[in-house]
């Protein structure tokens, strides 16, 4: 009876650690069963779902797989952008490449009622972030590098001068707004240089507690590995095959728990992807439990407390870092990070080359 005890829970854990087969529509979302899980204290994650035949559900899911949708959007899942009120009682979720219907848009979302109403963003110049005042409002912040009227060393602008940086070359406008009774009204209006982050050359984008282009405080940083070091060695040796050739090599990414190892592409925005791997109870290197991604999948990783999430396109893994085990195991979700904390703020010195994926 033993032994048969012991081979119905051998079968359990292989099977759920093993790859989720290919599937010609979007996977069900599956939480990994009992049996592998450590316990861990509640916690919960923000994700988006895709939803037929081709707009997006945003949800709050908690880590014993209860989930709550919150709006669903006519508009892909992929680069919808996240902003929260600092009381945590309203968000904004941004379609910045717009749709069929028209040009980029924004769903304002009551999360207590789940009741979202979508408002067309400013149509003068570009949008680059929306995000919440102090008091919940919400606000646009465009660029416009087009046709300006100009004398001498200033652009003219609704009768105003408004000096234009010493390096003029591309110099436009950026431009703040906030939602007043269903229309936007424009509170700011500065000189730029018209490069990527145009927008925060505004007072306005300080004055955020949240944004479409902050930084998530939950995100770890990724340190790359001179290719002749002991670490980039060691991943070399226990991972031959990467399964992938794109260029790149080895990073170091920090956590509460020790070091974790991934591939990290080269190029002016680097971004982590499989192999993962970090050390083992027995001190060698080896793969997060059930990680179970494709070669060439993206991996983000993200902590907080004893947490460590690893997600990859559509796939979530939680772990507990003291005990390095799986704590949930989610598929068919993207974009996942864990749900906000009431009160943060826009981190000092984000830019829209650091925005979230």
């Amino acid at each position: 009876m033993s032994r048969t005890s012991n081979l119905i829970g051998a079968l359990l854990l292989v099977s759920a650690c093993q790859k989720p087969p290919e599937a010609s529509s979007p996977a069900v979302p599956v939480a990994a069963p009992e049996a592998v899980r450590v316990k861990v204290a509640p916690f919960s994650l923000s994700v988006l779902q895709d939803a037929a035949p081709s707009g997006c559900t945003w949800l709050r899911l908690e880590s014993d797989g209860r989930r709550r949708a919150l709006v669903t959007v006519d508009a892909a899942c992929d680069g919808l952008q996240l902003a929260w009120s600092a009381d945590g009682k309203h968000a904004a979720v941004r379609d910045p490449a717009g749709s069929a219907r028209g040009p980029g848009r924004v769903w304002v979302v009551d999360l207590t009622s789940g009741q979202g109403v979508a408002q067309l963003l400013p149509d003068e110049g570009l949008t680059g972030a929306v995000g919440f005042d102090s008091v919940g409002r919400l606000v646009a912040l465009t660029a416009y590098t087009g046709e300006l009227a100009r004398r001498d060393d200033a652009f003219l602008f609704e009768g105003r001068r408004i000096p234009i940086p010493d390096e003029d070359e591309g110099a436009g406008l950026a431009h703040a707004y906030r939602l007043e009774a269903g229309a936007w009204k424009r509170i700011e209006t500065v000189a730029t240089r018209g490069d990527a982050d145009a927008v925060f050359a505004l007072t306005t984008t300080e004055m955020l507690v949240s944004s479409t282009v902050a930084g998530d405080a939950d995100a770890l940083v990724a340190q790359g590995l001179e290719e002749d070091s002991h670490d980039a060695a060691r991943l070399d040796a226990v991972v031959p095959r990467r399964g992938h050739d794109v260029f790149g090599g080895w990073a170091r990414v920090e956590s509460r728990g020790g070091p974790l190892f991934a591939w990290q592409t080269a190029g002016e925005q680097t971004a982590l992807m499989m192999p993962v791997r970090w050390e083992l109870e027995d001190g060698h290197l080896g793969e997060p439990e059930c990680l179970a991604l494709p070669a060439q999948s993206p991996v983000r990783a993200m902590a907080r407390g004893d947490l460590l999430l690893l997600a990859g396109e559509a796939q979530v893994r939680v772990y507990d870092v003291g005990t390095r085990r799986l704590a949930a195991s989610f598929d068919g979700f993207r974009a996942a990070r864990f749900w906000p904390e009431p009160g943060s703020r826009v981190p000092h010195g984000a830019t829209a080359a650091s925005a979230q994926p």
